[in-house]
């Protein structure tokens, strides 16, 4: 039997206090950019069109074509200050209520001098995005606040340090939303002529605003633990080495391992359209990838990539088309991905850059959930032009 994934999202309407904070954050915003007598504009449309075999991560297989427009607007009141704003439509043709809108705005501002061998950066962000109604509950607003901190100790040697503050709100819903503090470190080094290595560890405590469903009830149904919040760990680390391979290639490597710390009998409730859920990013494991960078004559630049992943999910709580629930458990995914990316600027005779990109793909995802094991091939191809 095929078992529909569905999410028990309990619909509660934010959407006024959404929409009042949004408002808030974007004039603090633009109050905080200032103006300046050489403030610069720059804006860029952007159009689209793709295909995708697999829209939702899964054996169901599900195809469909997808066009999408955007305009990115980025101003500069400074040196050292950059205010973006941006909105982009995807429409589905088949599956119309995936469609979505999204929109963005940020802020970065880099109070220390170029010169100085201590550099700061203090971003901020927000992020909305919107689905039709058959989706809505993946409706999401998202915030984020952060500062990095980057000290020169040598030429060929850069010590890193970052904090930053996520909330993710799921606006019709009341589950899924969470809170993230995150504090990384790490070092850039140089060595041997052009090679580069990145070492990186980072801690994630989120805090996920929501009851939690402890053990089988009346009518083989979970029982809520009564916690409204629950909160974890990520830690994870990251190595990465590049190097140019003659003039016009370029090679990249990384590796990178992360571990929850969570209670051994924790749950959540499950994975629906697997890359929209809430907790599709709950998973401990490593994770390998490579990729080539040439640029070829005439300003065509290629890029080449394959990845591997082994994950290992939390377990989560489904539930069947007639209502039963049950506990999944024991999910583990071998994922390997292969991509390609081709552009090729181009200067019009009226000075505006137009780029072309196309984008090819290919997914294989191996998992001990039969659901899960899937195959998917994607493709599109964009043009943007600097207005």
């Amino acid at each position: 039997m095929t078992v529909k994934r569905r999410h028990p999202f309990t619909c509660v309407r934010k959407g006024i206090v959404v929409r009042r904070s949004t408002a808030r954050v974007m004039l603090l915003a633009l109050i905080m950019a200032g103006t300046s007598p050489r403030a610069e504009v720059v804006t860029e449309a952007t159009i689209g069109s793709g295909y995708q075999s697999n829209l939702f991560n899964d054996s169901s297989a599900a195809a469909d074509l997808s066009t999408s427009a955007g305009l990115n607007l980025k101003y500069f009141p400074s040196a050292s200050t950059r205010l973006t704003a941006g909105a982009q439509y995807n429409a589905f043709t088949e599956y119309s209520d995936l469609s979505n809108l999204t929109g963005d705005l940020s802020l970065t501002v880099i109070p220390t001098a170029e010169s100085s061998r201590l550099s700061l950066a203090l971003a901020g962000a927000v992020a909305v995005r919107q689905f039709g109604s058959r989706y809505e509950l993946y409706d999401r607003i998202g915030a984020t606040a952060g500062a990095d901190l980057t000290f020169r100790l040598l030429p060929s040697i850069h010590l890193l340090t970052a904090a930053s503050y996520l909330s993710n709100s799921y606006t019709n819903s009341d589950i899924g939303s969470y809170r993230s503090y995150d504090l990384a470190g790490g070092a850039n080094l140089r060595f041997a002529g052009s090679n580069t290595l990145a070492l990186r560890a980072e801690f994630d405590h989120r805090i996920y605003e929501q009851p939690s469903p402890a053990t089988f009830g009346p009518g083989n149904r979970f029982t809520e633990s009564g916690d409204n919040t629950q909160s974890f760990d990520i830690m994870s680390g990251l190595i990465r080495f590049s190097r140019p391979l003659g003039s016009r290639t370029g090679l990249n490597l990384s590796a990178s391992h992360r571990r929850l710390d969570l209670p051994a009998d924790y749950t959540f409730y499950g994975y629906t359209i697997d890359y929209l859920s809430p907790w599709s990013d709950l998973w401990e494991g490593s994770s390998f990838s490579a990729g080539l960078k040439h640029f070829f004559p005439n300003q065509i630049t290629t890029e080449f990539a394959i990845a591997y992943a082994d994950k290992d999910f939390v377990d989560v709580v489904e539930q069947a088309d007639d209502g039963t629930e049950y506990l999944q458990n024991a999910r583990n995914d071998r994922q390997t991905s292969l991509s390609l990316a081709v552009t090729r600027p181009l200067v019009l005779k009226s000075g505006q850059l137009l780029t072309p990109s196309l984008v090819i793909g290919y997914r294989d995802n191996n998992s001990t959930e039969p659901y899960f094991d899937h195959e998917a091939v994607s493709a599109s191809l964009s043009l943007k032009i600097q207005l």
